[in-house]
């Protein structure tokens, strides 16, 4: 059973529920109700884990929102955004 997770919200369970299907190109589109609760954008990047028989879609850290983010948290620090991105991975 391969069920799709996104923030800890199963996939098939609830008010999340959505069908979709494997084209021969190996794509699955996530159904548009979905996409809109979520917040999805055209071109977003996943990460992408299997976890024993279920497949997991994240959100990629977008790194340039990340280190302007950052920007205001590091006021007179030694350590710049870019190493701090390192340091937490």
């Amino acid at each position: 059973m391969v069920r799709f997770i996104f923030d800890g919200i199963i996939n098939g369970m609830g008010d999340k529920m959505g069908l979709t299907s494997l084209d021969d190109r190996g794509r699955v589109v996530i159904p548009k109700e979905l996409r809109e609760k979520l917040g999805l954008r055209p071109d977003q990047r996943f990460l992408i884990e299997v976890r024993g028989d279920e497949i997991v879609l994240k959100p990629a850290l977008d790194v340039e929102k990340f280190i302007a983010e950052l920007k205001g948290c590091v006021h007179g620090s030694r350590i710049r955004p870019h190493e701090l991105k390192e340091i937490w991975g």
